[in-house]
This record gives structure tokens, C-alpha cells and sequence, in this order.
């Protein structure tokens, strides 16, 4: 099977809510692909998708399975995540890292200079821990973004506090280097705000593969 067939096939699937029921009839003729080239497709992610008679049920967890799968199809990673809520466009970004090799924490707390603090992804790869605010928003004013970059430095510098007490896997020690960031829908106004990059979704593969060449450039908290 053709992957830009998979591909169509699941990018119309990510429009159908989790708790709603969707027909084979009705998916053949919104991606004018055959019930039964459909229903070999669907076999192939019985995890995500059950199928009876001429039912398609999502699973639970489903929707950021098949939104995985799009984007590995080279489907756009901004339709992708405009049909995700909030909390599956958290769970697509940190699938994004974990399969450039970083341990991912979701909604991460932990408790430093007197507070409690929480980090939306958290994800460390040696010498590097990312700390990732996602921002679930198709538009947004540049002033939100700016308020967003400095709580991130913010609970970055929290977290380089509290690291001695923390048990991270694998564990940091002197010498790795603390990045907040924030990854969002928008197309920022501008990519970088004092040294903290705002990276839209599409950009992030990149940013993750070339993250080595932006040491100097970005704000790296040094342990």
C-alpha cells in the first residue's frame, strides 16, 4: 500500500473525536479511497482503531498513536497537532523528543526555593535537560509568548536549584546544561526571545537534530 494512501486515510481519522463513532462508508468517501484498501490499512493499528462491521472506534489513547504515524508518513505537523487538545499536543511533543533519544517526564513537579513547580515535559539526554512549556494555541499575541519564554527560565533556574534532591534518569551531574523553550502552534513574531526559543511545532525535529549548533546562542543554564 501506497504510504500517501496511509497517510490520507489517517489525517481523516485525527477529525474524528475519541468519544464519537465514525463509519468505513463514511471514511471511503471523504478520503475516496476503497472500504476494503481502508480496512487493510486499519489492520495494521489494532492498538489504536477497532473496527466492527462498518464501525471505526478510537482507543484511548488512539488519536496520538495515529498522529504518530502521520507525522512518521511526512504528514504536516501543524495539521496534525490543530486536531490534538491541549493534553495530546503535550503527548505528540513528547513523543517527538522521545524518539530523538531523550527520557521524557510529563507534568514534571517537583518542589525548590520554596515552592512547588511544575514543567510540562521535561526531557533529558546527555549533557542536556529540555524544559518544554507547550502552548496549545493557534493564535496568540507575542506578549503571551514573551510572559511564557521568562516562567519557563524561571522554572528552569527552579529546577537547577532543586536537581541535587531529584532522582532524574539518567542523572545529571556538572556539566550538562539546563534549556527552556517553548513549543507552540503559532509562527512567533520572532524564533528566539532573550536567548529563549520559541519553536512551532513543525520546527521542532529540526531544533532537535541541530540543538548542538545553538550552545552559544541559546540560554543554557550550566550545572
Amino acid at each position: 500500500m501506497e504510504n500517501w494512501v496511509k497517510r490520507e486515510i489517517l489525517k481523516t481519522l485525527l477529525r474524528i473525536k475519541r468519544s464519537e463513532e465514525y463509519s468505513l462508508t463514511k471514511l471511503s468517501e471523504e478520503t475516496k479511497i476503497s472500504v476494503e484498501t481502508i480496512k487493510d490499512a486499519l489492520m495494521e493499528i489494532t492498538d489504536a482503531v477497532t473496527v466492527k462491521n462498518d464501525t471505526i472506534s478510537i482507543a484511548e489513547h488512539g488519536r496520538v498513536q495515529i498522529a504518530i504515524l502521520c507525522l512518521n508518513l511526512a504528514a504536516d505537523p501543524s495539521y496534525i497537532s490543530r486536531y490534538l487538545d491541549w493534553r495530546e499536543f503535550e503527548d505528540f511533543t513528547a513523543a517527538i523528543v522521545n524518539m530523538y533519544g531523550y527520557m521524557v517526564y510529563r507534568n514534571y513537579r517537583f518542589k525548590s526555593m520554596d515552592r512547588r513547580w511544575e514543567i510540562d515535559i521535561l526531557a533529558i539526554k546527555k549533557p542536556v535537560l529540555l524544559c518544554l512549556n507547550c502552548k496549545h494555541f493557534l493564535k496568540q499575541s507575542w506578549t503571551s509568548l514573551r510572559k511564557a519564554a521568562l516562567e519557563e527560565l524561571e522554572r528552569a533556574e527552579a529546577l537547577k536549584q532543586a536537581l541535587p534532591g531529584l532522582k532524574l534518569q539518567p542523572e545529571p551531574s556538572k556539566g550538562w546544561r539546563i534549556l527552556p523553550a517553548i513549543v507552540t502552534l503559532l509562527t512567533p513574531k520572532f524564533k528566539i526571545y532573550d536567548k529563549i526559543p520559541v519553536i512551532k511545532v513543525t520546527e521542532l525535529r529540526n531544533f532537535l537534530e541541530e540543538l548542538t549548533l545553538y550552545v552559544d546562542s541559546l540560554r543554557f543554564l550550566q550545572l
